[in-house]
């Protein structure tokens, strides 16, 4: 990894964080300083979080769906053949399956009720097993996918060190912040209702800034 120049920025908000893409490389600026990392795949998904906040934690399929998404696709993921017109509607799924797994679960809720749940529930299912993702198998080696890619850069950002064996300070910052406000709450969203074995599915991120931080990109 090869670091670039370090210098401090105004400390107008708008501009004290930042991402820029280059010739094989992605340019940070983190509370007004600047290096850059080497691109990767776990770049592609942490740069989408970092600039799209999600209200909610996003599943990793609806997040490759996006990654991917063509820039002139405008709202639309151009995955015809998914059998999914867009990632919304993945998400939406997928939350829907969660909530019904959740009520199964409630020993107050009466019999009927839970048999309903378990018929809306197999429902999903069923319209996610005729996509190529194969129903859970296929979402799940997505997931795994997804978070090996996002630690490995984690990893990186934290341990590389430059020519004379020193660290980058400004990936080093930039690594922590991706641990507290990303990976862990992310950690946190695949641990849902504690029964992560049990919800179809899981396997969520998610990105949660503290109070000031706001990303952009530059061009």
């Amino acid at each position: 990894m090869k670091a670039s120049r370090q210098t401090a920025e105004p400390q107008d908000l708008a501009r004290r964080y930042a991402l820029r893409r280059g010739l094989g490389t992605w340019e940070v600026t983190f509370e007004g300083r600047r290096d850059s990392f080497r691109d990767e795949q776990g770049a592609e998904y942490v740069v989408w979080l970092l600039l799209h906040p999600p209200p909610e934690p996003i599943h990793a399929v609806a997040l490759v769906f996006e990654v991917r998404r063509p820039p002139e696709a405008e709202g639309v993921v151009q995955q015809r053949n998914l059998g999914m017109d867009d990632a919304e509607a993945v998400q939406t799924l997928l939350r829907e399956a969660r909530k019904l797994e959740t009520l199964l679960q409630d020993k107050r809720q009466s019999e009927p009720v839970k048999a309903e749940a378990r018929r809306k529930r197999q429902e999903i299912l069923e319209f996610l097993r005729k996509t190529p993702w194969r129903s859970q198998d296929g979402a799940e080696k997505c997931v795994r996918a997804v978070d090996k890619a996002i630690k490995r850069l984690h990893s990186r950002l934290a341990w590389d060190v430059d020519a004379e064996g020193k660290r980058h300070p400004v990936l080093e910052d930039f690594a922590r912040h991706l641990w507290d406000h990303l990976l862990v709450p992310s950690g946190r969203a695949c641990l849902h209702g504690g029964a992560r074995a049990r919800i179809p599915f899981a396997g969520c991120f998610t990105y949660e800034p503290p109070r000031g931080v706001v990303w952009r990109r530059r061009d």
